[in-house]
């Protein structure tokens, strides 16, 4: 009998087992793969991301396997160029590829005493009355836990015969690369309009001074697949005079993006969902590690009042959910409204002319992204009289 399992050992699964152990509680590290391996993932990390990940001790393997940025440059639909910065109280982004962030939080949890067991798929999670027990195609496992968290990512076939999935859950579909020989590149990340179908946006995320992942986003389903759209925006000219002589190495590999917290079920009597697996990936912007590992953190800050307590009631273990909802829902409803909105090419266009004239909105809306200011102001009246004026061009 553990205290607590956590089934699914990326960014947060990794940072609540970590969190637990420290605190002394009996902690199961369950993933269905064999460790290292790797995520296909965009490999980026906010400020917010890089700050949690510190306090979790995994600061050495941002130094010595990540790639610092400090900025960001969005270029529109017609090809304008902003730049902001994004680093704050003195935490940076990094990008760093998911093998090495991955192990780094696994390596971590171990070291704070949580046990791991790799190679091994749960396929269905059995609850009592005071214990929850994990099954595979077999039948239990031969683990009990007095809670079980489930950090599985975008693993419908777990989620939805537990009634954990929405009726109709919103994806985003992704596909990356990477790519070496690159030129040009800078301690920033690149988002990029143009060359990519809206609602989407291709990506160069730096892995050093000329290598980076470079990846294609689509929200909600397209006529053509994301391999392809990818394909289409290595083609595209400005992408093409930046790899030069480079070389894409293969495979290219697309992967699913939940997106939709706001509407999600997160928890049901002792199990708790994690990350990805609670929807959170943000419908904005597709960024979904920070929302893990703080969701991680979230968690174990809760279960570990249930078990100082004692109280495993539904009023105490659904402190995570309200925590987490009070942190959150807001940021995901209106996110989801502003992509609706702002996510073509006519607006985006006005909102880069926008930003070229009053750098303080290009701050905001970076700000925005990464979770630093609520996204209602990009509403308000300010934001759409500047918006409504640039429309046109600049006057």
């Amino acid at each position: 009998m553990y205290d607590v399992i956590v089934v699914g050992a990326g960014p947060g699964g990794s940072a609540l087992a970590t969190w637990l152990a420290r605190e002394g509680l009996d902690v199961l590290l369950l993933d269905k793969q064999v460790f290292p391996r790797d995520k296909t993932c965009g490999d980026g990390l906010t400020p917010g991301a890089v700050r949690i990940l510190r306090g979790l001790g995994v600061s050495d393997s941002l130094s010595r396997r990540g790639y610092r940025v400090d900025g960001v440059s969005v270029t529109t639909p017609q090809g304008m160029r902003i730049e902001t910065p994004i680093a704050t109280d003195g935490h940076p982004g990094y990008v760093i590829r998911r093998i090495d962030l991955d192990e780094g939080l696994r390596n971590a949890a171990v070291g704070a005493g949580a046990e791991f067991i790799g190679d091994v798929r749960v396929t269905q999670v059995i609850e009592e009355e005071e214990k929850v027990i994990g099954a595979g195609r077999l039948g239990p496992l031969g683990w009990q836990g007095r809670v079980i968290a489930l950090a599985v990512g975008a693993n419908v076939g777990l989620l939805k015969p537990l009634g954990l999935l929405p009726a109709r859950p919103d994806f985003a579909y992704a596909a990356r690369s990477y790519v070496e020989g690159l030129r040009g590149l800078r301690h920033q990340i690149l988002f990029r309009f143009d060359g990519v179908p809206l609602p989407g946006y291709g990506w160069l995320f730096p892995l050093s001074d000329n290598t980076a992942n470079v990846g294609a986003l689509l929200f909600g389903r397209a006529r053509r697949t994301t391999y392809e759209v990818l394909q289409e925006f290595l083609r595209h000219a400005p992408i093409v005079e930046m790899v030069g002589d480079g070389q894409v190495m293969l495979p290219v590999k697309s992967y699913p993006l939940r997106t939709d917290f706001h509407k999600s079920r997160i928890r049901r009597s002792r199990l708790l969902l994690i990350g990805e697996a609670a929807g959170l990936v943000n419908p904005l912007s597709g960024e979904g590690i920070h929302y893990a590992l703080e969701s991680g953190v979230l968690a174990g800050e809760s279960l570990r009042d249930c078990f100082d307590r004692g109280d495993f009631s539904e009023q105490a273990l659904s402190q995570y959910e309200r925590r987490l909802r009070a942190r959150y829902q807001r940021v995901f409803v209106l996110a989801s409204w502003m992509r609706r909105i702002y996510m073509r090419e006519s607006l985006l266009d006005g909102l880069g002319r926008a930003c070229a004239r009053w750098p303080d909105l290009a701050q905001l809306l970076v700000d925005i992204l990464l979770t630093r200011k609520d996204p209602l102001k990009v509403f308000g009246p300010k934001v759409v009289w500047r918006v409504l004026r640039s429309l046109r061009g600049p006057s």
